[in-house]
């Protein structure tokens, strides 16, 4: 402290202490090598922009490589954690909840970091991936797509001899003077380290630090250290199964229209799973979330939306398995088999008849206590995806649109939102194709006989008459616990059918008069 500075009458009380510190370009590099860091792509980062930083001969890596070494170095700070705090802030959380399932998330990261600590790893990279990974180690290790720079590199020497003025070289170049290596190797870099305090404060920082592409506000909540969003992120990073619906780096996925805030370098993927565990966990009598929302469950990471996020999973998995998802690597984005409206849909169909709190649950005819029990998958979520595309295309159903404009209350209108209203009106369309299909899945072995509940063809026929009895003309209003028959309207001994347009809820007696003379 300068002799003439006074010792401060009050300091403000920090969330984190930090310590900032200058190393050099080359030292950052070794670290990395050795791998001293480690990036916990599970939380704490967004993905890693490989495509991006490596298009068009890395034009990005050079063009960062270039301002990185004429100044920029300086400018902006890599940002880390030491793992033993990271670690003590984990088990303080997981110290915090009740809740099993979601202490046994934390248990399984607090594996993973006993692990990193086992390997040496001292810490843990919050802000600078993209620039570490694919620029400085790079460029240390020769590897560049290119190595032509926009200016050329200029190296003065100290004892006067001539300037090195060069474009389009490697680090690694034989004939490199060391000299110059050492100029590269000894640019001094700032990096910040978190040594205590919230790691929620230091996640928050990296959205300020971050001198790349804008976040979003889901992308800055996804990478919050909670069970929910470590559970999400370490699946959509490793289980192949759940991968290969979205895509990543090698892999173009099987469905389409992730763009937009859904894009997969932006964790859309995450956003999109996110969604759907809100909804499940609101029995589908919910919208899907909006961002605010959704980021609040990921930051609260209750255990309701822990268990919901598991059913989500299950869903997701049996799509991704049974429609061979894993085997399509290179789809163009027109032939992708679903969209992300026909995949909303598919987890709208397994969530409602195999989760009994679904909201029209009891009104479904079939019940099956796990997704195993479909003995046919692919036939059943082929049927749905094709049925989905055929409600929405105005040439198959005209009478469904407007000018090309999905009409109010038909399925295509309701798949153009995602409110309460969109949500709930598409399930009840989706429980009507299954009350349509069930009988004929039965006769023909693709579900169990014992999965249907021919009970609920009388709830749910009876919501469709508005609760009246269509065959009495006296008394229609049917009234708590009246015996009550489903009929088919054409008896199946003159060609009727059990789809549900032929069937209606009646009284006794009707039925018995009618008989099967229709």
């Amino acid at each position: 402290m300068n002799e003439n500075q006074s010792t401060p009458a009050a300091l403000i009380s920090k969330d984190v202490s930090l310590w900032p510190d200058t190393m050099t370009a080359g030292e950052l590099y070794l670290k990395a090598k050795d791998r001293k860091i480690a990036v916990l792509n599970e939380w704490l980062q967004r993905l890693r922009q490989t495509k991006k930083w490596q298009a068009n001969k890395a034009s990005k890596a050079r063009s960062f490589i270039y301002s990185f070494f004429n100044g920029n170095s300086l400018v902006t700070p890599f940002y880390f954690v030491q793992l033993d705090v990271f670690m003590d802030h984990i088990k303080n959380e997981r110290n915090s909840v009740v809740d099993n399932a979601v202490q046994q998330i934390y248990d399984d990261l607090l594996k993973t970091c006993a692990g990193y600590q086992n390997d040496g790893v001292e810490l843990i990279l919050l802000d600078g991936q993209n620039r570490l990974y694919e620029a400085l180690i790079p460029f240390f290790e020769g590897t560049l797509k290119s190595n032509e720079y926009r200016k050329p590199f200029t190296v003065v020497f100290t004892n006067g001899d001539e300037p090195f003025v060069k474009n389009n070289f490697k680090y690694t170049d034989i004939d490199l003077d060391q000299r110059i290596k050492e100029a590269f190797f000894d640019t001094p870099v700032i990096v910040v380290e978190g040594k205590k305090g919230d790691i929620r404060a230091f996640v928050d920082s990296v959205v300020d630090l971050n001198n790349g592409e804008s976040w979003t506000r889901f992308e800055c909540a996804i990478i919050q250290p909670t069970a929910l969003a470590y559970e999400i992120n370490k699946d959509i990073f490793h289980d192949p199964i759940i991968q290969s619906l979205f895509g990543n780096v090698d892999m173009s996925g099987n469905v389409s229209g992730m763009s937009g805030s859904y894009e997969i370098q932006k964790k859309g993927d995450a956003r999109f799973i996110a969604e759907l565990a809100f909804c499940v966990a609101h029995k589908c009598d919910s919208g899907i979330a909006g961002e605010d929302t959704v980021c609040s469950v990921i930051k609260g990471s209750q255990g309701v939306y822990i268990h919901a996020y598991k059913k989500v999973k299950a869903y997701l998995s049996f799509i991704s398995s049974t429609l061979n998802c894993p085997a399509n690597k290179d789809l163009s984005e027109e032939t992708k088999p679903l969209t992300k409206e026909s995949l909303r849909g598919l987890v709208l169909f397994l969530d409602l008849i195999t989760n009994k709190e679904n909201r029209l649950s009891r009104d479904c005819i079939l019940h099956l206590p796990e997704l195993k029990n479909i003995q046919t998958p692919k036939i059943i979520l082929e049927q749905f995806v094709r049925w989905h595309n055929e409600k929405i295309d105005k040439n198959i159903n005209p009478q469904d649109f407007t000018d090309s404009r999905p009409n109010i209350g038909t399925y295509a209108f309701y798949i153009r939102n995602t409110n309460v209203e969109h949500i709930t009106g598409r399930l009840h369309y989706i429980n009507g194709w299954v009350t349509n299909n069930a009988n004929e899945w039965v006769a023909t072995s693709l579900v169990n006989k014992e999965s249907l509940d021919y009970k609920s063809y009388e709830t749910y026929v009876m919501k469709q008459q508005g609760n009246r009895d269509i065959y009495s003309k006296a008394d229609p209003v049917i009234k708590l616990r009246e015996k009550l028959q489903v009929d088919h309207v054409k008896s199946q001994r003159n060609g009727g059918t059990n789809d549900i347009d032929n069937l209606v809820v009646t009284r006794a007696k009707p039925n018995q008069i009618k008989g099967a003379r229709y």
